[in-house]
C-alpha cells in the first residue's frame, strides 16, 4: 500500500512540474445531509427540541479535496468525514427522552436497533478516463483511505417499562475510536483502506444523454487492534428475597478489548437522463441512492451569458436545488427549508478549476 501511495505522489509532481495546455488543476467541497426524523441541527445538538417524527436512518457525506488532470489521468488528495445512523421509531423516541431528561411512559415496549457507521478519514486517489467513442466515456477511480476516527456496530434488543421499574434484554457489539455509549477513554485508531468510484457518460443521440455515477461502490477498511465493546444487559433475573418476596437483579455482562476489524461504507449512486429541448434548454431528470434509498428529482437547466442555471426538485425530501457552473467555477444548494436549523436535507458544492 505505501508503494501505491508514493506512486501516486510521484506521478502528481511530475504532472505538477511539467505543466502543460492540458492541465487541468481543480479543488471542490461537496456537503450532502439528510435526516428523516428530526431537522440536521436537532440531531447534531443531542436531539434538543420537538419530538422527533418517524423516520429510520440519517447521513452526511462531507469531503474536500484538491487534485490535477492531465490526459487521460486525474490524481488528488481528499479528506473526508461521514456518518450513516440507521434506527427504527422505538430507539428514536428513547434516545429523544433520555437526551431531554423526560420520563419513560409506563408500561410500554420498545423494540431497541441502533446501527451507527462512522468515518473521518484522509486519503489520495488515482484515475483513468476511458473513451471508447464519441458519445461513450467511463472514469474509474481508486481510492486510498487512512482512517483516523471510526465507529461501527449495532446495538439491539427490547425493553419494557413498568409502574416500578423496566425490564430489558439488550446486546451491544461495535468498534470505536471514541465510545459514545459507556465512556471508554479515547484511543487512536489505525485504518487503511480502499474503495473504488466510477463515472459512465453516454450520450445516446443529439437531444438525449445519460450519466452513471457510482462512489464507494467498493469499499474496505481494515483495523488492527481497534478497541471494542460487547455487552448483554439483562433484568430477567428472578429470585426471593429471606422475606419470600420477589427479588430481581439486573445483570450486564461483556468485554472491553482489542481486535482485528474491517468497515464498510454506504454506497452512493445518481442516474442522470438529460433531453435537449433547444440550443440553450434542457430537462433533467435524476435517481440518487445512498445506501438504497432512493431520491427522485427533476429540474431543468438553461444557459444564459456563458453560465449554465440549473432549477431542480427533489420528490422525497422536498428540497429544492439550485445550481450556477462556469467555465472554472461551479456553485450547487439544495435545501427543503430556508431557515436552515429546520432543514431535513441539506446539500452545498463548491468548485473551481484552473487550466495551464
Amino acid at each position: 500500500m505505501r508503494a501505491v501511495i508514493a506512486i501516486i505522489f510521484s506521478s502528481y509532481s511530475l504532472l505538477s512540474a511539467a505543466a502543460t495546455p492540458d492541465t487541468e488543476y481543480y479543488s471542490y467541497l461537496d456537503s450532502l445531509s439528510y435526516s428523516q426524523a428530526a431537522p440536521i441541527e436537532q440531531m447534531i445538538h443531542d436531539l434538543d427540541g420537538a419530538p422527533l417524527k418517524s423516520g429510520k436512518y440519517a447521513f452526511t457525506h462531507n469531503q474536500a479535496e484538491v487534485g490535477v488532470r492531465r490526459n487521460n489521468f486525474e490524481f488528488s488528495y481528499f479528506y473526508r468525514y461521514d456518518y450513516y445512523l440507521k434506527f427504527n421509531k422505538d430507539t428514536g423516541q428513547l434516545a429523544y427522552l433520555q437526551r431531554n431528561d423526560l420520563p419513560l411512559p409506563q408500561n410500554t415496549h420498545y423494540d431497541v436497533y441502533l446501527r451507527p457507521n462512522h468515518l473521518r478519514a484522509w486519503g489520495v486517489s488515482a484515475a483513468y478516463f476511458y473513451e471508447f467513442n464519441e458519445q461513450l466515456s467511463l472514469k474509474t477511480r481508486l481510492n486510498y483511505l487512512r482512517a483516523t476516527h471510526t465507529t461501527d456496530g449495532y446495538l439491539k434488543g427490547q425493553l419494557n417499562t413498568l409502574e416500578d421499574g423496566y425490564q430489558a434484554q439488550l446486546y451491544l457489539n461495535y468498534g470505536y475510536s471514541r465510545d459514545t455509549l459507556l465512556d471508554r477513554p479515547e484511543e487512536d485508531s489505525d485504518g487503511h483502506g480502499a474503495s473504488l468510484d466510477i463515472d459512465l457518460n453516454w450520450q445516446l443521440n443529439k437531444t438525449i444523454d445519460i450519466n452513471l455515477s457510482g462512489r464507494d461502490i467498493l469499499s474496505f477498511i481494515q483495523y488492527r487492534d481497534l478497541t471494542y465493546t460487547t455487552a448483554t444487559a439483562n433484568t430477567d433475573n428472578i429470585s426471593f428475597d429471606q422475606n419470600g418476596t420477589i427479588d430481581t437483579k439486573p445483570t450486564v455482562s461483556g468485554v472491553e478489548r482489542y481486535r482485528d476489524q474491517t468497515q464498510r461504507l454506504a454506497a452512493r449512486y445518481t442516474l442522470r437522463a438529460s433531453y435537449q429541448l433547444n440550443a440553450r434548454g434542457k430537462l433533467n431528470s435524476e435517481l440518487f441512492s445512498y445506501d438504497r434509498h432512493i431520491f427522485p428529482r427533476i429540474g431543468y437547466q438553461t444557459r444564459w451569458q456563458n453560465k449554465i442555471w440549473q432549477l431542480n426538485y427533489d420528490l422525497r425530501s422536498a428540497a429544492w436545488g439550485l445550481g450556477l457552473s462556469g467555465e472554472y467555477f461551479n456553485i450547487g444548494l439544495r435545501s427543503d427549508s430556508l431557515d436552515w436549523e429546520e432543514a431535513k436535507a441539506l446539500e452545498i458544492q463548491l468548485g473551481v478549476n484552473l487550466l495551464l
